[in-house]
């Protein structure tokens, strides 16, 4: 299992490139902390160029959610979140974070590198690239 960040979901809603083929192409193999959603959710008016009702922006979501992503509810990374604190300076990445704390998973995909620093994981996370996911999945 791979965990994605905000960040790749939406590169994931708003481009027709390659990561919407990775996902949509492997769609049981990553996960999401449920907070990513909201985030997503909360900061709709940035992203939503095509002004749609939230309405079928909801349907959107929540087709990525039943279909290529699944939420991971925050009882599972709760008890990691204040570790994941210390790890980041970012408080909407600890989700992210202790969610690879708390389960067993390949690493953390994301566009991010500023806020997700495989030197400060070390050993404990992986943070992956685009490159680095084709590469498990052997993708072309």
């Amino acid at each position: 299992m791979i965990i994605i960040d905000t960040n790749v979901l939406l590169s994931f809603l708003l481009t027709d490139g390659i990561t919407r083929r990775i996902i949509a192409g492997n769609s049981d193999v990553f996960i999401s902390p449920v907070h990513c959603f909201e985030e997503l959710w909360e900061h709709r008016e940035r992203w939503n160029e095509n002004k749609l009702e939230d309405s079928e922006l909801l349907e959107i979501v929540n087709d990525v959610k039943r279909l290529f992503v699944m939420p991971v509810p925050r009882e599972v990374y709760n008890p990691y979140l204040s570790e994941a604190e210390k790890l980041t300076d970012d408080k909407d990445d600890a989700p992210v974070i202790a969610l690879a704390l708390s389960v067993d998973n390949e690493g953390i995909w994301t566009h991010n590198t500023k806020h997700f620093r495989q030197e400060i994981f070390g050993e404990r996370i992986r943070v992956l690239s685009t490159k680095d996911v084709i590469e498990l999945y052997q993708l072309k």
